[in-house]
């Protein structure tokens, strides 16, 4: 489950992350641009008018296997492994999300998922690792609420917007189901509380 990334992330200074760096750059690459073209590539990183990356695009870690498909947009998103990985680390321990079986058993202290009282993942959860998941890829040295073009406020509330703005049957089914597979995913990993 662990992807090795070549070249070696400086550990202690993100300024060769982002779009500084290949791996980083197609992770956080908004899913209307194609990172692999030398022209998208040139412009995102010159900040050009029509390839500005903002918190109104999904970037390709949402993505599972950073695979989005324009004909159906939802397929695969929020089910990226970074991204689960990233809310272990957060919310059940470090060791968890190293981990392909769940919690250590050698686990003592409670972790932040039972502090809190989390009984199930929820949206608010999802986009909190978004968010700082993002925030990790970035060339950003330090938190700030707006990187560039990048707003990671709006991000957050756009992951909220996509969560609880249900209009269809077929749309309140399509999030009962991500977030049943969420569910089911920390499951796997060790429980919550």
């Amino acid at each position: 489950m662990r992807d090795t990334i070549k070249p070696a992330l400086e550990p202690h200074c993100k300024t060769g992350h982002g779009f500084y760096h290949d791996t980083t750059a197609q992770l956080i690459c908004p899913v209307d641009y194609d990172w692999s073209n030398v022209q998208h590539r040139a412009n995102i990183c010159s900040f050009h008018p029509d390839y500005l990356v903002t918190a109104d695009c999904w970037p390709y870690f949402l993505y599972k296997n950073k695979e989005y498909d324009p004909e159906n947009l939802v397929r695969g998103l929020f089910k990226n492994a970074m991204l689960i990985q990233a809310f272990k680390h957060i919310f059940t321990s470090p060791s968890s999300a190293d981990s392909e079986t769940g919690l250590n058993n050698k686990h003592s202290q409670a972790h932040v998922a039972m502090l809190l009282g989390m009984k199930s993942i929820c949206p608010r959860a999802i986009a909190y690792t978004a968010v700082q998941l993002r925030f990790a890829l970035s060339s950003c040295n330090s938190w700030c609420i707006v990187d560039e073009d990048f707003d990671y406020e709006k991000f957050y509330n756009n992951m909220i917007t996509f969560f609880k703005d249900v209009h269809t049957p077929q749309e309140q089914v399509e999030i009962s189901d991500l977030l049943l597979w969420w569910n089911w995913c920390e499951s796997k990993c060790g429980k919550l509380v």
